[in-house]
């Protein structure tokens, strides 16, 4: 069923900042080509310019190759879009003996209001680090490549066509992985959950920085100003309205061999509402069902201190910064990429807890390989915005079944006929 006008006039509302339609090519704004150039054209001169000692990305950008090319997506009102994909390859033979990402294919999904672009030093950090080919993408709604994000789906959907791009150019199902930040986190989260309910297999994720459900996330934010509180029990109800009620805490229970979770000490967006904050609560539930298999327990068990990361001094600097301090001189390090963040000892989440994950799930998912024909690829997602009526209909009070209804115009058996009456039909006659 298509969405009401009101819907779609308060998706796009919430798109406007999140993940607005019709935004402006970050290349051409930033002077790499103009509008007349096509994609190709002003990605080429994005590439040239790397070369270049006084670019602002050399060295970002050293020993790191990169290709570019577009595919097709299916929103969730089926109509379609392109989307931009940027695989980024290291070219550096001096790698680190602790890489354990070779040969592997790591999608990085961007959160809210953030551009693959924002998070380049992020990405190529993470190349070098383990070593994998990593692929950003655009989310709908670029200019150039049109399409809207109007619900969630619409995002999980471009997550998946990513994907089969990938198995179609011959790509084995192990040698995927996801990794995303914040809402980017959820949103691999889900897209992995339909690899494994569409087709039956299982893609490893990584999820930094993300929440127990986005319900929570918002109900936090509106928790630090007194006069939105009242708001708090809407939240649910509007998610579901729009489209936009993603829960990755409701089904993750712990972590196993194919997902790993981190969250950021002193997150002031998130607060409580964290997804790690969730998995310790499940630990304590008395019948909780350990999703992980026996023979993995114990190497996810020793992740068990490496599920909170801090920031780095430069780290810290870097927020303060960007983004200023709040009034207790604090940081929000919710906005942190994974780079900039260190554990007690100092080193570092990709060398510390990437790698060591790549690694040991490596190990396990060479034992239980996996395969996926082209033929059983998922298929994109339909809107999950619910009507008013089905928000409503729950809440409103029962209604009498017909005969009930009609009831009072029904002659009354008497007591000396009752006896003579089937059981059931005694029981239909008497007082509610």
């Amino acid at each position: 069923m298509a969405n009401s006008y009101l819907q779609i006039w308060l998706q796009r509302q919430i798109a406007a900042g999140t993940f607005p339609a019709d935004r402006e090519d970050w290349y051409i704004s930033k002077g790499y080509g103009t509008s007349e150039s096509t994609l190709d054209e002003r990605f080429i001169l994005f590439e040239q310019s790397l070369h270049q000692a006084d670019s602002p990305y050399y060295q970002t950008f050293q020993d790191i190759a990169l290709e570019r090319r577009e595919v097709e997506v299916t929103l969730a009102n089926q109509m379609t879009c392109r989307t931009e994909v940027i695989s980024f390859h290291n070219q550096n033979s001096d790698l680190m003996p602790i890489s354990n990402g070779a040969g592997k294919h790591i999608l990085y999904f961007t959160g809210i209001a953030s551009l693959y672009q924002n998070c380049f030093g992020d990405i190529t950090e993470a190349v070098r680090r383990t070593e994998a080919s990593y692929y950003a993408f655009e989310y709908p709604g670029m200019r150039s490549l049109g399409g809207e994000v109007l619900e969630v789906n619409d995002l999980v959907n471009t997550g998946i066509a990513v994907t089969n791009d990938l198995l179609r150019k011959g790509i084995s199902i192990d040698d995927i992985i996801f990794q995303g930040d914040s809402f980017g986190a959820a949103i691999a989260n889900k897209v992995s959950d339909q690899f494994k309910q569409q087709s039956g297999v299982e893609i490893r994720c990584i999820m930094n920085n993300t929440f127990s459900t986005f319900q929570a996330a918002v109900q936090n934010v509106l928790n630090q100003t007194a006069w939105q509180k009242p708001l708090k029990p809407a939240v649910r109800p509007a998610l579901r309205y729009l489209g936009w009620d993603i829960r990755p805490g409701d089904l993750y229970g712990k972590d196993t061999p194919y997902r790993i979770h981190v969250n950021h000490i002193g997150d002031l967006t998130l607060g409580h509402a964290t997804l790690a904050e969730l998995v310790e609560s499940n630990s304590q539930i008395q019948d909780f069902v350990d999703p992980c298999p026996e023979d993995y327990r114990e190497i996810r068990d020793s992740y068990n201190n490496l599920h909170w990361a801090s920031l780095s001094a430069y780290g810290d600097q870097y927020l303060a910064t960007k983004y200023g301090r709040n009034s207790d001189g604090l940081v929000d390090t919710h906005l942190a990429d994974l780079s900039i963040l260190v554990y007690e000892n100092g080193q570092g989440v990709y060398t510390t807890l990437v790698c060591k994950y790549l690694s040991d799930s490596n190990k396990y998912v060479m034992e239980h390989p996996q395969s996926l024909s082209l033929e059983h690829l998922p298929q994109p997602l339909q809107s999950e915005a619910v009507s008013l009526c089905t928000l409503m209909l729950p809440t409103l009070p029962s209604l009498p079944s017909m005969p009930n209804l009609f009831r009072f115009f029904k002659r009354p058996v008497s007591d000396e006929n009752e006896e003579l009456l089937p059981q059931a039909q005694l029981t239909r006659n008497e007082p509610k």
